[in-house]
């Protein structure tokens, strides 16, 4: 059988990942393959999924549970270390997974929060590469914000962040798409993308 492919879907909070990772996901299928959407954190993952979940989203656990940056970004390093060996026997019987966020997104967001690069780069240097990265940039959509969620409450943090995955993006040879024009548009140059990175699907 031949082995699947890891595709990794970057972009800060509210740009539309989730919509265009399952429009690529039903592209996807619709060539034959196998093909799943993964979403990083993997909250349901003891023991840091729900952890993660939880700080994100509820100021009192938060204040409870008071975490460095670094600390944080190494439970999220452990989250992704942690599903590896299921990633990796998903692969291997051929699904082609589709992941909203992974790495870059945890360097991204550490380095916004005042992270070292170096320490970020560590301890995610053992994880399993992508076979290909793609960063829908542009503007948040406005109705896209979650209430409580530490990340998506700071405009200005926002848009350090959205700097920060611009420039990871060109750093590490992420395909750039424009997120800021209809569903249909962005779903087609990611289309386009995938086959000319694979071969003709």
């Amino acid at each position: 059988m031949e082995r699947g492919k890891f595709i990794a879907v970057y972009g800060i909070n509210g740009i539309g990942k989730t919509t265009q990772v399952e429009s690529l996901v039903a592209f996807l299928r619709s060539r034959g393959l196998k093909a799943e959407r993964l979403k990083y954190p993997v909250y349901d993952l003891e023991p840091e999924g729900p952890f993660i979940h939880r700080y994100l989203r509820e100021p009192e656990f938060r204040e409870k549970n008071p975490l460095s940056t670094e600390e944080l970004q190494s439970k999220y390093a452990e989250n992704r270390r942690r599903y590896e060996p299921i990633l990796e026997d998903r692969l291997a019987a051929g699904e082609w997974i589709v992941a909203e966020d992974y790495i870059g997104t945890g360097i991204a967001w550490g380095l916004t929060w005042g992270a070292d690069l170096e320490y970020l780069e560590k301890i995610n240097r053992d994880l399993r590469p992508t076979d290909l990265s793609m960063l829908l940039h542009g503007d948040r959509f406005d109705t896209a914000i979650e209430k409580d969620h530490r990340n998506e409450m700071e405009a200005e943090r926002i848009a350090i962040c959205k700097n920060f995955h611009f420039l990871l993006g060109e750093r590490n040879g992420w395909k750039r798409v424009d997120a800021n024009r209809s569903v249909d548009e962005v779903a087609t140059d990611m289309r386009s993308i995938v086959t000319e990175h694979f071969g003709t699907l």
